[in-house]
């Protein structure tokens, strides 16, 4: 009975493992951004579609992060956090993480500076 669970257990995990394997380049496809000079646009979905307007002046960090299924396919998520919520574009490459963390905090920056 042991080996049963252990094996449904195995089986599901190696399911799931492949369901996000096939699901990361979905996401790459359908997610959309768009860096001004005022706010950072996030466009998700196919189906459901959702717009995300973060104003410049609001981001305090901008994060990447690289789990183990985006590293195998080389990519990276970013995360832009403001003071009530945090945002993520998923599924970008490496130098267009760095590329996008550096646009938006320089942005950030001006804009705090010029308060």
């Amino acid at each position: 009975m042991a080996a049963l669970v252990f094996f449904y257990h195995l089986g599901y995990g190696i399911f799931e493992l492949i369901c996000e394997l096939t699901l990361i380049p979905y996401r790459y496809a359908f997610n959309k951004y768009k860096i001004s000079e005022e706010y950072v646009e996030i466009q998700k979905g196919f189906f459901f579609r959702k717009l995300s307007s973060i104003p410049i002046a609001r981001v305090q960090n901008v994060n990447l992060n690289q789990g183990p299924l985006l590293r195998i396919q080389k990519l990276n998520s970013v995360y832009i956090d403001t003071a009530g919520d945090n945002h993520k574009i998923e599924a970008v490459t490496h130098q267009e993480a760095q590329l996008i963390r550096k646009q938006v905090m320089d942005l950030a920056m001006e804009a705090k500076n010029a308060k």
